[in-house]
């Protein structure tokens, strides 16, 4: 599940739109793989732990961040498109099956974080991050069990268990935590901050009635003056006969 180049270097011609995951020289697959997926520490982040507002689902719609689907391990986590998309490998019965095997071509403690990114990404117990996710399966054929890799306790949500994908977590989070809503659908879902979401929609309940009771206001003056016009027209038909 990995976009691999030749083995004596990068591929002269073709293009796959994938990283791939370069494999030359005297190693085997296995130590290139070894090689590719190292610990990193070259970020820091603003906050050490991921609230549980970090979903895949709230970032598409609060953060406004398109879920690019992807085979290729390489891209996990990548963002792309000015932060505008972030690519997610959804083949967790692969990384499970690496798990039970004697020789995996994964390391044990990479698998493990892998699936738990996707466990981040998916929590179980978020029912709107589940049903969301279903209608994904659905639409785009993915594995089903990307829908069953668990929940993450506060303990585990904080950016010092992740070793592997640290660094895109961070950019990613950061990603998010930057992003405007565009849309009132948008300024609905975003409780990231939740003195800014009420201030928001009281200003818009506000806002409502202020049109709601002006609009009554003119069209209560407009029928008093066209009731006052109709019995002007009567008492002066009266007069008359």
């Amino acid at each position: 599940m990995a976009e691999v180049a030749a083995k004596d270097g990068v591929h002269n011609f073709g293009f796959s739109g994938s990283t791939p995951l370069t494999w030359s020289g005297p190693h085997t697959l296995r130590q290139a793989i070894g090689q590719h997926f190292k610990p990193e520490y070259e970020l820091q982040p603003d906050n050490p732990r991921l609230g549980k507002l970090f979903t895949a689902r709230n970032l598409s719609f609060i953060g406004g961040i398109k879920i690019k689907w992807t085979n290729n391990i390489v891209d996990h986590l990548l963002l792309s498109d000015d932060d505008q998309t972030v690519f997610v490998f959804h083949y967790s019965g692969f990384l499970q099956f690496q798990q039970g095997l004697e020789s995996p071509l994964f390391s044990e403690s990479f698998v493990k974080e892998t699936l738990r990114t996707l466990a981040l990404l998916f929590p179980q117990n978020d029912t709107k991050t589940r049903r969301w996710l279903q209608g994904q399966i659905a639409e785009h054929k993915l594995d089903p069990a990307v829908a069953c890799c668990g929940n993450l306790r506060a303990q585990t949500r904080r950016f010092e268990q992740f070793s592997y994908w640290r660094d895109r977590l961070i950019i990613l989070k950061q990603a998010f935590d930057e992003s405007s809503p565009r849309g009132l659908r948008q300024w609905w879902n975003d409780r990231r901050n939740s003195v800014q979401w009420y201030t928001f929609w009281v200003a818009i309940w506000v806002f409502a009635m202020t049109v709601f009771f002006g609009l009554m206001q003119s069209v209560t003056g407009v029928l008093q003056v066209y009731l006052s016009w109709q019995a002007l027209n009567v008492a002066t038909a009266g007069d008359t006969n």
